[in-house]
């Protein structure tokens, strides 16, 4: 009789386990919760999705929460080529197979424009798109008048950096970067840097490549899916003593007439605005979900 309860305790941890957890090729999803409307968290170039952690708990009672972790991030086992279709197809199967229906969809930066992408797909149910620190078309933002030559310039240039690099070089450029842009917590610094060393340099650079040759306006010119989008005006007001009254005119710089957009703008938080600002995230969020999605 022990062993047969041993087995049926087996028999149950694994079928625990196997809920909560799927593994697609190139993207496994974590369920944290399955009460609600389903919201899927994605995450920046080289991250863990533990970066929604503090969001996502605040979300987990009420809603479906799905953290998802990309190919060669943070450890995980890196896929060859063809890096955000096979990220965006993977998701595309796991909804299916799960059956989501009006799904949110956060994404942070690298996060969102996968999120974007995968939204193009009519078939999916999804009914709200939640964006952070995100670019429709990122070179445009480094360069307006860049040049087919410049931009080819430009991905040889990550890829030699980023590949080549040595450990130590790479791990103080990380640190430099997230210190600079990404983070006024020096807690969130570090883990990023340890996100960052754990990933595959190939899949950095070359997710980084595939975001800078993608254009997305096209997408959003008609777009139907409510948006949120978060962006910061922390730079443009330290380095620049630009007001943020400003902002609304580069916004309409990088997103053009896009429909069924919203824009939440912070002074306060960098890059990351979510592990910054956390509190107003949720309430600038709770105020989008409320208005476009019923999971309450």
């Amino acid at each position: 009789m022990k062993q047969l309860s041993l087995n049926r305790l087996i028999v149950f941890i694994f079928l625990i386990l196997a809920s909560t957890s799927f593994a697609q090729t190139s993207v496994k999803v974590s369920a944290i919760s399955k009460k609600g409307n389903p919201i899927i968290f994605l995450p920046h170039i080289g991250c863990s999705s533990e970066m929604w952690d503090g969001i996502v708990k605040n979300y987990a009672e009420n809603y479906a929460c799905y953290l998802a972790d990309f190919a060669g991030f943070n450890g995980l086992k890196p896929i060859d080529n063809l890096y955000t279709d096979n990220y965006v197809n993977d998701l595309r199967i796991f909804i299916k197979k799960e059956k989501l229906k009006n799904i949110t969809l956060v994404g942070q930066n690298y996060g969102a424009f996968v999120a974007v992408t995968l939204a193009s797909d009519k078939s999916l149910d999804i009914k709200a798109i939640i964006a952070s620190d995100f670019y429709p078309k990122l070179s445009m933002v480094l360069d307006p008048a860049i040049t087919a030559e410049k931009l080819e310039a430009m991905q040889n240039s990550i890829r030699k950096g980023l590949i080549e690099m040595n450990a130590d070089a790479f791990a103080a450029s990380q640190k430099q970067t997230a210190e600079m842009m990404n983070f006024n917590n020096t807690a969130d610094v570090d883990r990023f840097v340890q996100w960052q060393q754990k990933s595959d340099r190939k899949t950095l650079a070359e997710t980084l490549c595939e975001q800078l040759r993608g254009n997305l306006i096209p997408d959003l010119k008609d777009n139907k899916i409510p948006m949120l989008v978060f962006t910061t005006w922390y730079f443009a007001k330290k380095y620049k003593n630009m007001p943020i009254s400003e902002a609304d005119k580069k916004i309409k710089e990088m997103y053009g007439d896009t429909p069924n957009i919203t824009h939440a703008v912070t002074e306060e938080a960098k890059d990351f605005i979510a592990n910054d600002q956390p509190a107003w995230f949720i309430i600038e969020m709770d105020k989008f979900l409320k208005q476009h999605i019923v999971g309450k």
